[in-house]
This record gives structure tokens, sequence and C-alpha cells, in this order.
């Protein structure tokens, strides 16, 4: 089994367990841990999140960003939609009786880390630090912030 298997595995443990039980794992923070985490490692399982050398080859970085590579004070991850929101369409799983491997798996996956500037996460937090715009799923593009080129095709899997 691998790292991002075994994460989607936790996740439908928790999930198929039904409201109550997501409500008590998810009111300290080990739920939002597990779900953090899966955009840590790559297919291989190796440990992306704060290695810089991997780094720049999986996460995509704001031109800011880029610039400040090496220096991971200066830098913020990032996850391209909010942990609210995943957490809220894993909470519709169990609504709506899905609960499966594949479900947990395409809401996962369709997040990110992306890599920015601790000046630009204050400005990301201003308007959407829990939401998306109405018009847009990127709510770094609505807010000014451009990926930087040389990473625009990087990913995790």
């Amino acid at each position: 089994m691998t790292y991002h298997e075994t994460i989607i595995d936790l996740v439908h443990h928790v999930l198929s367990k039904g409201i109550e039980y997501y409500k008590n794992v998810d009111s300290g923070n080990a739920f939002d841990k597990i779900l953090r985490n899966y955009h840590q490692f790559n297919l291989n399982g190796d440990k992306v999140y704060r290695r810089t050398s991997k780094m720049a080859q999986h996460y995509r970085y704001s031109e800011n960003a880029w610039k400040l590579k090496n220096n991971l004070s200066e830098l913020y991850f990032e996850h391209l939609i909010p942990l609210k929101i995943t957490k809220e369409k894993l909470q519709e799983l169990i609504a709506s009786g899905n609960v499966s491997h594949d479900s947990i798996k395409t809401i996962l996956d369709e997040n990110e880390i992306v890599v920015i500037t601790r000046d630009e996460q204050k400005i990301v937090d201003a308007d959407f630090k829990s939401s998306l715009p109405k018009e847009s799923l990127d709510r770094l593009a609505v807010v000014g912030i451009k990926i930087e080129e040389q990473t625009k095709l990087n990913r995790l899997f």
C-alpha cells in the first residue's frame, strides 16, 4: 500500500463510521493533519514538503516565491483549495452515502500545495482564507498571484 492509499484508507475509515464519529475526530486537529499530509509526499513516497530540492520539482511556486525558493522561512505552503472546503466535500460523502476510496481520492487529488510568500499568504487570507471566489476556482489568480513559468507543469502525482 502506498502512502497516499494509506491516507485515503484512514479518511475512508473515519467517514464510513458516520457523521458523529467524523465530528469527534475533526474536533481536534488530527483529521486536518491527515488531510494536509496527503500533499506532502510524491507518488514514490518521498517527502517533498519543506525539502527545497524536491519542492522545486513537484510544487508550483508563485513568481515571488520562486525568487526565494531556498529561504524556507519566507515561504508559505498554501492549499489551492482551502481545507475547509475539502472537509465539506468529504462530509457530503457521508450524507450522500457515497463514501468510497475512489470518491475520497477524487476529492483529495483535486487539491494541491502551491508555494507562495508569507506576504502573499496574507493577501489570500484577507479575502479567501476559507473560501473560493465565486468567479473562479483559483483564488491565487484572483488576488493577482502569478505562477512561476518554470513550475507551471509541476505536480506531485
